[in-house]
């Protein structure tokens, strides 16, 4: 199905083939840098240079070209109403009723969350990991970039064609594991150099209400700071785990309780970000296959020994050496990471690419990692997406250091703030506590996620509370805002479901701001295939917060239910097409839009 967007370029081009008589495509037409001059543009320079069409236009300016075109074009029969000039440009611009009514027609019959493909096309299946985070530790601020850009890129995705198969992969084995657990039983000293050590001993030890990912990670940032103080400990920590490697009783048993602990944790912090994964792959499901491939690259002299560790020498490539497996026999994210990738492609062999979302600080281990599965056959080579961390205005966060705010407590926080402001909105509304409850989560959410979503990955991100849950500026509750005024209108007019395209349709509108706003509309699936080309989420982000801006101004400028008739229901079918469109474009950002706000 053609949309409004390559219906109005394809049709220019033609019309624009015919009258230079040369081969002008849809992607020589751009939009104007300003909308006063018209809705879309044609640059004359490659007619001027000879470089499309006939010779007669050679030393010509392409101003004189363009005002020649202007006065020749036939734009009967079409969506446009005038040509005009400026510079070496040829502005063409769209017809109100006619741009309206097609952008319209168009929402009422496309599913908003799927571009139009062509017949019989599809991408194939595409895998993407994300959501990595390490049991035995809390998930804090500093994790929510990644589960927020890793969810709305599936989402982006899969819109775009794409059969996504969303992966989680959590590192529930490890030196941080076995840092965590050695300072756990360290209290246990004597009790463990019995026989008759049980782990039962010391998670009885572990009040109920402390059972989760943040005690442990107090754990782990206890032990670090321990065993910065007495690096002679460090040979215990080795022996935990190795211990946990060989799968000893006592140790596995307090490892899965523990590791039970953050599971759970992690299942109910997706659900509430609405983060969905098809796969979750643990670091102990591939530790014992990593070693054995280790084995095997060895015997390849793929892999060869250096100082008792064991390398892949990547010296040629400028990648340095890429560490596999440690000295003392241990394994490290390399060993697992390679049996990570081999475990994928055997559950998915038609998988036709492969991504991973990883900070930018691991981008030299990634590019060693690849180099390695590309000399190991193991296609396809996974692709790098890479994106900067989460501040807060008090600094950086390490686990490490223990100067973390896990999440739950910087949730709890921005639901506190958004429900004191959805209560001041409200005074004398009646609002029940539901209703309170339900508006400040979807805010809170926005405040959340959109900040990180509109600007592009490469740059960090510091979360401002009181300005991302603002209802003014490219937020995500302005957007939400946008979206629940849309709502109000149909609403007070009684309109409870979408209309259908079959019904008949205005061409009656007469108002710049309802163009403004169909034009804004009719970019979405343009935009939505430019975020999946380029693995960005602000190209959607920043979508929405145009579509919010028109919103808003048609809102000032058309009294929609003071229309009468034609005109009315026409504004109205306006008023739904653009409700539904910026409610699928924060959806794709796994932003919810409650009814009011």
């Amino acid at each position: 199905m053609t949309t409004s967007w390559q219906y109005w370029k394809s049709d220019l081009a033609k019309r624009l083939s015919e009258t230079v008589d040369a081969d002008v495509t849809a992607d020589d037409i751009v939009i104007p840098p300003d909308r006063t001059l018209g809705d879309f543009a044609y640059g004359c320079f490659k007619l001027a240079k000879g470089l499309v069409g006939s010779d007669d236009r050679v030393g010509r300016s392409p101003a004189d070209i363009a005002k020649d075109i202007a006065s020749k074009i036939d734009l009967g029969q079409s969506d446009f109403v005038s040509a005009s000039a400026a510079g070496p440009y040829v502005n063409f611009t769209l017809s109100i009723g006619e741009a309206v009514h097609r952008v319209v027609r168009d929402i009422e019959v496309r599913d908003p969350l799927r571009l139009p493909l062509e017949k019989g096309e599809s991408r194939g299946e595409l895998l993407l990991e994300f959501a990595q985070p390490n049991t035995h530790k809390e998930i804090h601020v500093g994790h929510l970039r990644n589960l927020v850009l890793g969810q709305a890129l599936s989402n982006i995705l899969s819109a775009s064609g794409w059969n996504v198969v969303p992966m989680s992969y959590y590192g529930d084995v490890g030196a941080h594991v076995a840092k965590c657990l050695w300072w756990l039983g360290k209290e246990n000293k004597e009790q463990r150099a019995k026989s008759s050590w049980d782990a039962d001993d010391v998670i009885a030890a572990i009040p109920t209400e402390k059972r989760n990912g943040k005690f442990l990670g107090e754990m782990y940032a206890e032990a670090s700071r321990q065993l910065d103080a007495h690096p002679e400990w460090k040979d215990e920590v080795s022996d935990v785990q190795r211990k946990l490697e060989a799968h000893d009783p006592a140790w596995e048993k307090l490892w899965r309780e523990t590791r039970r602990w953050s599971l759970d944790e992690f299942a109910a912090i997706f659900d509430d970000l609405g983060v969905k994964i098809a796969r979750q792959y643990l670091e102990s499901e591939v530790v014992d296959r990593g070693q054995e491939m280790v084995d095997h690259l060895l015997k390849q002299k793929v892999a060869k020994e250096s100082q008792g560790a064991i390398i892949v020498d990547l010296e040629d490539k400028k990648l340095g050496v890429f560490l596999i497996r440690k000295s003392d026999g241990t394994s490290l994210y390399a060993t697992k990471d390679l049996a990570l990738a081999e475990l994928k492609l055997k559950e998915h062999p038609n998988a036709q690419r492969s991504l991973i979302m990883v900070d930018n600080r691991q981008s030299l281990y990634f590019k060693q990692l690849f180099e390695t599965l590309d000399m190991m056959e193991l296609r396809p080579v996974p692709e790098f997406i890479g994106y900067e961390f989460v501040t807060l205005k008090s600094g950086a966060i390490s686990s490490r250091e223990g100067n973390v705010v896990t999440y739950q407590d910087f949730r709890d926080e921005i639901i506190s703030y958004s429900t004191d402001e959805v209560v001041k909105r409200h005074v004398g509304d009646k609002w029940n506590d539901g209703k309170i409850e339900h508006a400040a989560w979807c805010i809170a959410m926005a405040g959340m996620k959109f900040g990180m979503l509109k600007q592009d990955n490469d740059k960090i991100f510091t979360f401002d509370l009181e300005q991302s849950l603002s209802f003014d500026g490219d937020t995500g509750p302005y957007c939400q805002y946008a979206a629940t005024r849309l709502a109000s209108i149909l609403r007070k007019a009684g309109i409870k479901n979408p209309f259908g395209a079959d019904e008949s349709l205005t061409r009656g509108y007469d108002h710049e701001s309802e163009k403004a706003l169909a034009f804004a509309l009719a970019q979405f699936p343009v935009k939505v295939a430019q975020a999946a080309e380029e693995l960005r989420p602000s190209v959607v982000a920043q979508w929405c917060i145009d579509v919010a801006q028109r919103v808003n101004e048609f809102y000032r400028d058309i009294k929609v239910l003071e229309s009468e008739g034609d005109v009315k229901e026409g504004r109205l079918r306006l008023v739904s097409a653009a409700r539904s469109s910026l409610v699928s474009g924060l959806g794709l950002l796994a932003i919810p839009v409650p009814d009011e706000m």
